[in-house]
């Protein structure tokens, strides 16, 4: 089967960036006629939305005399078939249409061979490439006297000219989904006519854009838009004109064997190329005892078995690995649990809302209960460690303080050790309340029982009480009902604990208290546990000590299994985590029954394996056969003594080298053959 895609090379010819420009980028501002183009009879492209959209899709090259009746029949029933697409409302999505030329039968041939040929040629890739343009914009040329019309495309769909070799015909296949926008003409425009061509947008309906189009030009009396398509060759629009850059290929080593590299490019594309190299195993004499392939150790299997570690999150382990996991799993789960069942965590801790997390943290606090501050073992108190409570404690410091400045003003004129109660305070207040604005002649007894009262706990002495003392006396009691509120706040009792003592709290012991708590909980990561630690300190705190290693061990386990089964699971109950470990060695030992050790990609994780394949079912489909007859024929000429394993190990290696550096400046299969034929 003949397939142009417009970057193919052959070795005995090439044509020159001066060609491409002349002949190709002009077309960006005129789609004339070349000789190469195939000429089509008027199309709207908004009738191949469908074939458009579609990946694959395929249109039909229809000659206008078709060679025989049989053709003729032939190419009726694929018409009548797509007008009954077309008639039934709910068809599905119409992948493949007759796209009519203006060539007879063998004109058609002819001229889709000629475009083959000549797109052959090209060896820088981008340049020529097979387009279907859907679109026109059209104008007259001021410097054309005789009035002809300039069309440039507005949409490039690349396309690739396959030839049908049993049926004697051509069909145009859309190589991608995405068009390419004319971005030379739309900056034309721009500047000539100042108009504004929107660009096109990936899944925008085709009938929605065209309509954008018509709006943005509906003022110019120079542009028209024209429904129609056109099909030939030009080289990349939205693309800058470059000199291409010379790329050496690495050179062959000595244990090299040209018609196995030969046969093994052969008919791939440069993406199958990559896959193939990647998912055949190692033939290096080192490893021969690996190459000895069972028969269920085909591309399909090795891909079904990547999967499904993918999907438990073992894609980054590698497959030699696999065999010895489930052991290891098991003895890393019973050392987690080992850490679980020591006094330390099992007395103190509640396991069941520890995260695997939290227990790795937990073995590494050695030096930090090593600084522990001494008022810990008496003032230790489990809801230091929120941070709520440094809140709390701020503002009881805060509040405290006030209170110790309002009291530290008035002890100018009261005696604070001799100030009664509060409620005789309070009668005094009351007895003063109607004589301090009476003049003296009127005073009763009761003014000279309270001024009595208050020249026992006031420093002045007055002989006569103003209401000047009555306000000082009132602000006492105000004072000394706030000490009291303050003193027996349930709220910072509760969160601070026995550390708490009111105006006789010791802020600077409290707060050295509660710094470490709150450090604890910021390396645990965990207020909830370091408050279970705090409130045990004196218990935990040797029990830790003495159970050190085991924790440690238990630590290095839980990120073995982390390791495995993924970091996602890090901040899961570690229950769940054991729970799910044990899972996967049982699946693990499973899947071995059914897929083998796959010992031959020993050295490759299931990602790279996975990365292999596009992800698309017909194509993984081929790879998958291609990989399988490649091994087999490797494996057919090894045992036949045609071939060693250096020769077989060299080669690989630098078709892969060789696959890399093509990608890597983007070329294609071709320039890889053309290198085999010169060695």
């Amino acid at each position: 089967m003949e397939v142009l895609q417009g970057n193919q090379s052959d070795p005995k010819h090439s044509r020159r960036r001066s060609d491409a420009i002349s002949l190709g980028d002009s077309r960006a501002l005129d789609w004339g006629s070349l000789d190469s183009d195939i000429s089509l009879y008027p199309h709207s492209p908004l009738a191949f939305t469908d074939v458009f959209s579609s990946e694959g899709g395929v249109l039909d090259l229809i000659p206008s005399e078709p060679q025989s009746s049989s053709d003729n029949s032939e190419s009726l029933n694929r018409r009548k078939s797509d007008a009954n697409e077309v008639a039934d409302s709910k068809r599905p999505v119409r992948r493949r249409s007759n796209l009519l030329t203006r060539h007879s039968g063998e004109d058609l041939m002819r001229q889709c061979k000629k475009n083959l040929v000549e797109n052959a040629l090209i060896k820088t890739k981008g340049d020529r490439q097979l387009y279907l343009a859907a679109g026109f914009i059209s104008w007259q040329d001021s410097t054309d006297a005789e009035g002809e019309r300039r069309h440039a495309p507005i949409l490039l769909f690349p396309a690739l000219l396959v030839r049908v070799p049993e049926e004697s015909r051509y069909e145009l296949r859309i190589a991608g989904d995405t068009p390419e926008f004319n971005l030379a003409f739309a900056e034309h425009a721009e500047q000539r006519y100042e108009v504004s061509i929107p660009e096109y947008e990936a899944q925008m309906p085709l009938s929605d854009y065209f309509a954008n189009v018509a709006q943005s030009i509906r003022h110019s009396k120079i542009l028209e838009l024209e429904f129609d398509i056109a099909l030939g060759s030009a080289s990349l629009l939205h693309q800058e004109t470059s000199r291409p850059t010379k790329v050496d290929l690495p050179d062959v080593p000595a244990n090299f064997d040209i018609g196995l590299a030969m046969s093994i490019a052969n008919n791939k594309s440069l993406m199958q190329l990559n896959a193939v190299l990647q998912l055949i195993p190692n033939y290096s004499p080192a490893t021969a005892e690996l190459h000895t392939l069972p028969h269920t150790e085909s591309a399909a299997n090795l891909r079904k078995y990547a999967a499904k570690l993918a999907a438990e999150g073992l894609d980054h382990v590698e497959f030699r690995q696999l065999i010895a996991l489930p052991a290891m799993i098991t003895k890393w789960v019973n050392s987690v649990r080992e850490g679980l069942n020591t006094d330390a965590i099992s007395q103190h801790l509640d396991i069941s809302q520890m995260t695997a997390r939290e227990l790795i943290r937990l073995s590494s606090i050695i030096e930090l209960i090593d600084k522990a501050p001494s008022s810990l073992d008496q003032l230790g108190h489990g809801d230091l460690c929120y941070s709520n409570s440094t809140l709390l404690l701020r503002r009881a410091e805060h509040q405290s303080k006030l209170i110790e400045d309002e009291l530290a003003a008035l002890q100018e004129h009261f005696v604070l050790d001799k100030v009664p109660a509060k409620s005789q305070l309070l009668s005094l207040m009351n007895e003063l309340g109607g004589t301090v604005e009476m003049e003296h002649d009127y005073v009763d007894a009761e003014y000279f029982s309270a001024r009595r009262q208050f020249m026992e706990f006031s420093i002045q002495k007055p002989s006569n009480l103003t209401a000047n003392h009555r306000r000082m006396l009132s602000q006492l009691v105000k004072v000394l009902r706030f000490r009291e509120l303050f003193v027996n706040n349930t709220e910072y009792r509760a969160a601070l604990g026995p550390g708490y003592k009111g105006l006789r709290t010791d802020w600077t012991v409290l707060n050295q208290t509660s710094d470490y708590a709150r450090e604890l909980a910021e390396v645990l990561e965990s207020e909830t546990i370091a408050a279970q630690i705090v409130s045990n300190w004196q218990e935990f705190r040797s029990q830790y000590c003495v159970e050190l290693d085991v924790l440690q061990n238990a630590a290095d386990s839980c990120r073995r299994l982390l390791g495995t089964v993924g970091t996602r699971w890090q901040t899961k109950k570690i229950e769940s985590v054991l729970d799910h470990a044990l899972q996967i060695g049982t699946k693990l030992n499973d899947w071995r029954d059914t897929y083998g050790d796959v010992e031959s990609h020993a050295e490759k994780t299931p990602a790279m394996v996975l990365s292999s394949f596009s992800g698309k079912s017909r194509d993984d489909v081929v790879v998958e056969a291609q990989v399988d007859d490649t091994r087999s024929q490797i494996n057919q000429q090894l045992e036949s003594g045609e071939i060693s394993r250096e020769q077989i190990s060299d080669t690989l290696q630098w078709l892969l080298d060789a696959s890399t550096t093509a990608t890597e400046n983007e070329l294609d299969i071709h320039a890889i053959v053309e290198h085999l034929q010169i060695a």
